[in-house]
């Protein structure tokens, strides 16, 4: 008899486990509804439904066209205007819960939306880059990168998910990127203190 509670008290220990490690749960959705209201509430629930369950099968560049779609109907909004300080990265809860953001949230949520589908990290970057808007203005800007090939040799072989352009296109055709500062990923290589930041207060589930 105590050898099977033992060992139904590990299952729980691993059912628990794995339940954490959920992108979203029942618990979040709760959560949000009492924070931020039913619509936010219903926009976890979406994700869960229509994109982490809907997209399962799908391949990896419908998944990247309905997940880009899907997350760049949030709406726009600086840092300072959201949280009053010039620089944050929100996690997807935050980005979502708030139904606003600024290119780093976008980024961010994407990232994670298409990690949990199963998308290889080791082919997405946040992208640190010159952004040229039609009027000639030149801003820092991030984008996810999407690698097609693991080691790609040309524009061609990089897909771009950005907040400006509401299309998957090559990297080839955004002339509006005019130059590339940095990529990085925190899951496939040096973590910065942002990152570190982000990962925490992704596990916490942070709203």
């Amino acid at each position: 008899m105590k050898l099977i509670a033992q060992h139904f008290l590990i299952f729980l220990l691993m059912i628990s486990y794995l339940h954490a490690d959920e992108l979203i749960t029942k618990k979040l959705e709760t959560r949000a509804l009492q924070k931020y209201g039913p619509f936010a509430k219903n926009r976890f629930i979406d994700i869960d439904t229509s994109l982490l369950k809907g997209l399962h099968h799908a391949s990896d560049i419908k998944k990247l066209n309905v997940v880009n779609t899907w997350v760049n109907f949030i709406k726009y909004a600086s840092d300072q205007q959201v949280y009053g300080v010039s620089d944050y990265w929100a996690t997807l809860y935050e980005f979502v819960g708030k139904n606003k953001g600024d290119c780093e949230d976008y980024t961010i949520a994407k990232y994670y939306i298409l990690k949990a589908l199963g998308v290889d990290p080791h082919r997405m970057k946040f992208t640190y880059v010159i952004y040229k808007s039609r009027r000639g203005k030149k801003s820092s800007h991030m984008v996810l990168a999407y690698f097609k090939v693991l080691k790609p040799k040309t524009k061609k072989d990089i897909l771009i998910l950005g907040n400006n352009n509401r299309l998957v296109l090559p990297a080839s055709r955004r002339s509006d990127l005019i130059k590339v500062i940095k990529m990085i990923n925190g899951d496939t290589g040096p973590k910065s203190k942002k990152w570190k930041k982000l990962e925490a207060n992704m596990k916490r589930k942070k709203l």
